[in-house]
């Protein structure tokens, strides 16, 4: 990055591409400064922000990025691809002074009914893009917690993840098609095809690579006939493992419904108390949807299995209940917004023979440094599962104790999923903040391979730099 050139790459942007709009003002480079890591909201309550991007550029197609990129190769000008802002892990933070390219202008809407896939611009948020397609009868069943504000090119880049996961699969699974602008500026468009035998699938390597191989700018989806059904009900068991061994077996024989959330103990204590569930257990939240007689269906199998392991049917009530207030997330604001205060979700995934010790000693590791930990478990596989370990702190302190103790907190948790079979990051990405943990996920090799991706793509280290430690 030479910030030397900044001020001549900026000119020449405004000469070669006038329909960009440029961003320079302070309170501009402020609002793009940051996202929601939790550290973020602490550097804000500390004092002046310590990171602020040089400019924030805002193209309204593919080709003006491609020639935005050119231009900051030509001028070694360090860029970050900025979406809708909601991730958690550090990853546009402009440590250097970088130019953001804010691509949220790239909203190009495009269905395909007989190939049931819709393509996207990367700008469109969740909501955006659902919206689209139920207007005319389709879904792609994303439904991340950050619905309103996460777009289409911030989701590939992470492997995102809906709450209707176990029906229709991660965002890596609902691609089938990518539109990526390069560190040099060229452009890929992958091939269109179900299937082929023709090499690396080139689509995999811009897939939670977090903008460091380039800018995704479109992304080709599968899409489904809006559902014929949606049913929502609960189960309670005595025990989380109870609860576990269920959907496994269910699972593992193929038995797949949209929605699948599991409560912990302490987790589920608020809605046993709202509901007058028995004290002491978890609950398991099912969500169905898709044609009448396949809900149906599916809701018989699961009941077989559920109550086959101690589990007790509990209606639609507390499954209606969490449909509708899904996305919120205030009580995690409240304690990052706190003087002294912090929290996180961190989400990891394991295999089934590892995922209970994980939640129990992450669950455990945390304890000590906490007023609170949540767990639940919503994104279940033929191998495994993912558990979401949520921990809130209060430490009486300054903002500056409220960071220490994040990273504290963060630290504890990776390393004891590490430890105990979990990995790093199941959705929300790495950023930076996870970036100097993925060793201990992809080993030496692994992190020489991605760098030598880097370096063969972006010699000169110019897109997103430091995220994914690369």
């Amino acid at each position: 990055m030479r910030k030397e050139n900044v001020r001549p790459f900026l000119d020449q942007i405004r000469k070669d591409l006038p329909d960009v709009t440029i961003l320079e003002r302070m309170e501009d480079r402020l609002v793009y400064a940051h996202g929601c890591y939790p550290l973020e909201y602490k550097w804000l309550l500390q004092g002046p922000y310590p990171y602020l991007p040089s400019a924030i550029l805002m193209p309204n197609n593919t080709a003006e990025v491609a020639a935005i990129v050119t231009l900051s190769e030509q001028f070694e000008i360090g860029i970050i691809p900025f979406g809708g802002g909601s991730g958690i892990v550090g990853g546009s933070i402009a440590e250097n002074e970088e130019v953001m390219i804010d691509i949220k202008r790239l909203r190009d809407f495009k269905i395909n009914e007989i190939n049931g896939t819709a393509r996207g611009g990367a700008g469109l948020t969740g909501a955006d893009f659902e919206n689209l397609l139920n207007e005319r009868g389709f879904t792609c069943g994303q439904y991340p917690q950050s619905f309103q504000s996460a777009v289409l090119g911030g989701m590939v880049s992470t492997r995102a993840i809906g709450t209707f996961s176990t029906k229709y699969g991660k965002m890596d699974d609902m691609i089938h098609a990518l539109e990526v602008v390069l560190p040099n500026g060229h452009i890929y468009t992958s091939h269109t095809t179900p299937k082929a035998s023709t090499g690396p699938e080139l689509d995999q390597l811009f897939l939670g690579a977090e903008g460091v191989y380039g800018i995704v700018t479109a992304a080709e989806l599968k899409i489904y006939p809006v559902a014929e059904k949606r049913y929502f009900e609960a189960f309670t068991f005595a025990d989380t493992v109870s609860a576990l061994t269920a959907i496994r077996l269910f699972i593992q024989n193929n038995v797949r419904p949209a929605v699948i959330r599991l409560y912990d103990e302490e987790e589920a204590i608020p809605r046993i108390e709202k509901f007058n569930y028995e004290k002491g257990y978890v609950i398991l939240i099912v969500g169905y949807e898709g044609l009448a007689k396949q809900v149906d269906l599916e809701r018989e199998l699961v009941a077989e299995y559920c109550l086959a392991h101690g589990g007790i049917s509990k209606g639609t009530e507390a499954g209606e209940h969490w449909f509708h207030s899904r996305f919120s997330t205030k009580k995690m604001l409240d304690h990052d917004a706190m003087r002294g205060g912090t929290a996180d979700a961190i989400e990891v995934a394991a295999p089934w023979d590892c995922i209970v010790n994980v939640w129990r000693e992450m669950r455990k590791a945390l304890e000590p440094l906490c007023t609170g930990i949540d767990c639940h478990f919503s994104h279940v596989y033929h191998a495994g599962a993912s558990v979401y370990v949520i921990f809130h702190a209060e430490t009486g302190g300054d903002d500056f104790e409220g960071a220490k103790r994040y990273e504290q907190c963060l630290e504890v948790a990776i390393s004891t999923s590490l430890k105990y079979g979990g990995n790093v990051s199941h959705h929300h990405g790495s950023g930076k903040a996870k970036a100097k943990y993925l060793v201990g996920e992809h080993g030496e090799t692994g992190i020489e391979v991605m760098q030598a991706i880097k370096d063969a793509l972006d010699p000169k280290g110019l897109v997103n730099k430091g995220v994914l430690g690369l």
